[in-house]
């Protein structure tokens, strides 16, 4: 007689937070999205697509992280570059898609707007 496994529940971790900034004209919507030891951040403009998606990691072989393109273009460099700068802040692994066309100035302020919810917000990353 075939015996049946006991089911194991798991409890649901994932936290989804919103918030919005005007950059430089700009109305920027941030998606995050909180997993176990991992998280996603979504950053685009009121119609929301996902153009592209980075993931960076830090690692014991090297003291920068680890990134790599997984959706889109292979070479989205901001949304890796975002991702990158982040991991190597909260040691964790961290998605980024990041949906503006390349302007620095802007990435960078997209970036110390994170930074600041980072500060206000630390359950959410």
């Amino acid at each position: 007689m075939a015996t049946t496994g006991q089911a194991n529940s798991v409890d649901c971790q994932l936290q989804v937070n919103n918030f919005t900034e005007t950059l430089l004209d700009h109305k920027v919507f941030f998606q995050v999205l909180k997993m176990k030891d991992s998280f996603f951040i979504w950053v685009g403009s009121e119609s929301p697509k996902l153009a592209g998606l980075a993931v960076a990691m830090t690692t014991n072989v090297d003291k920068e992280p680890s990134s790599a393109s997984m959706i889109g273009e292979n070479v989205d460099l901001l949304s890796a570059s975002l991702a990158k700068k982040l991991a190597k802040a909260t040691k964790k692994q961290v998605f980024v898609s990041y949906n503006f066309p390349s302007d620095h100035q802007l990435l960078s302020l997209v970036e110390k707007r994170l930074n600041e919810e980072m500060q206000i917000h630390p359950e959410w990353f």
